[in-house]
């Protein structure tokens, strides 16, 4: 598939200035299985991107906070005389308490969320992030593929007991 062409166009006035060097972009993509628009400010000269959106007015409205915030900094850093405080009072190295974030392949989340977060034999209730098996139903020994109809969720238990069985040759042999 090639890649979509980025239609943009100058922005002029208030924040953005008189000499048009950002820009409001689209390019149309899929959201949620549909087609959309995502919306961009640019700045395409120093290939900067100021803010994203699927709104037009959202992306130009961050993008406006964003350059007033920049031109904010830029006024109260007047220089001064003074070198200011070396080393600060606070620690240097602060521990969060907060778990790490872990990325979870979308195929997995997708396998998930058809199997409504429960094991598909044993209807165990199951985590997203936690210890569970994207299983086959019909095992790839036995010619099965890795569409999303083939996949389901499964606790370790369950998926280690089916080993290289169908699914209905253990459904039936559990019974």
């Amino acid at each position: 598939m090639p890649a979509e062409k980025l239609l943009q166009r100058p922005i002029y006035g208030g924040v953005f200035g008189e000499d048009g060097r950002y820009a409001l972009a689209s390019v149309p993509c899929v959201s949620h299985g549909l087609h959309a628009t995502r919306y961009m400010v640019v700045q395409p000269q120093a290939g900067i991107v100021l803010s994203v959106s699927e709104d037009k007015v959202q992306a130009l409205s961050v993008a406006r906070e964003r350059l007033n915030a920049a031109n904010d900094n830029r006024t109260t850093r007047a220089p001064t005389g003074d070198q200011g405080e070396l080393f600060p009072h606070e620690p240097l190295l602060t521990l969060s308490t907060a778990p790490p974030l872990v990325h979870i392949p979308r195929r997995r989340r997708e396998v998930f969320a058809q199997s409504r977060g429960r094991c598909h034999y044993c209807a165990a209730v199951l985590t997203l992030d936690g210890k569970w098996h994207v299983e086959h139903q019909l095992p790839r020994a036995l010619g099965g593929d890795d569409t999303g109809l083939n996949l389901v969720a499964a606790c370790v238990p369950c998926n280690l007991a089916k080993s290289d069985r169908t699914a209905i040759e253990f459904v039936a042999l559990k019974s």
